[in-house]
């Protein structure tokens, strides 16, 4: 017969986020998880897996909170320009709020994507779910005329994908706050 779990397992692959979100994949060493989510081995592999399977559970619950954000900044509000915009300046004070912390899917998809397809499928999966959103404010605002008659929302939509995805790893590589700030108003300048 089993032990009771002693720990919460959602507060433990929280933990875990942080320490990949930090570190990456291979840079967070089993002991430094184990130490974060404070278990010990054995509850690791009953309850998660292997570090991999560990990884993998993170982007799931990774890309979860995501869509959370976008619910709040994107869908709840009135879906225009505006509310992109929005987003997209949020998107930038939580990069430089939390030590230029580049967005975790970004930084998998750098590090993994070309070497295993599991990590590669949640990235793919994660843009495919930001550009959808993007694209459905983008239509909306098409519709109350505040896109050119000529705008491809779901060009409009990659492109700011790829920002953001490019201003993840330029924070992360230690650009300043004046050029990310820039990126992002180019980004934004598409819109016009």
């Amino acid at each position: 017969m089993s032990r009771p779990k002693t720990f919460d397992p959602d507060e433990a692959l929280e933990r875990a986020m942080h320490l990949f979100w930090e570190r990456g994949y291979e840079g967070a060493s089993l002991r430094e998880l184990l130490e974060a989510m404070e278990i010990s081995r054995q509850s690791l592999y009953d309850t998660f897996g292997d570090k991999r399977q560990l990884f993998l559970r993170v982007l799931s619950r990774y890309r979860a909170l995501v869509s959370v954000l976008i619910d709040d900044h994107l869908e709840r509000s009135s879906p225009t320009l505006a509310s992109l915009h929005g987003f997209l300046q949020y998107y930038l004070a939580q990069i430089l709020q939390t030590d230029r912390r580049a967005c975790l899917m970004a930084m998998a998809a750098l590090e993994l994507g070309l070497r295993d397809e599991e990590v590669a499928t949640h990235v793919r999966d994660y843009l495919e779910s930001l550009e959808l959103a993007f694209v459905r404010v983008l239509r909306a605002a098409a519709r109350a005329g505040e896109l050119r008659d000529d705008a491809d929302p779901v060009a409009l939509a990659r492109s700011l994908v790829t920002s953001l995805m490019g201003l993840s790893v330029s924070a992360r590589a230690g650009l300043s706050r004046t050029a990310l700030r820039q990126i992002v108003t180019t980004a934004l300048s598409i819109l016009e």
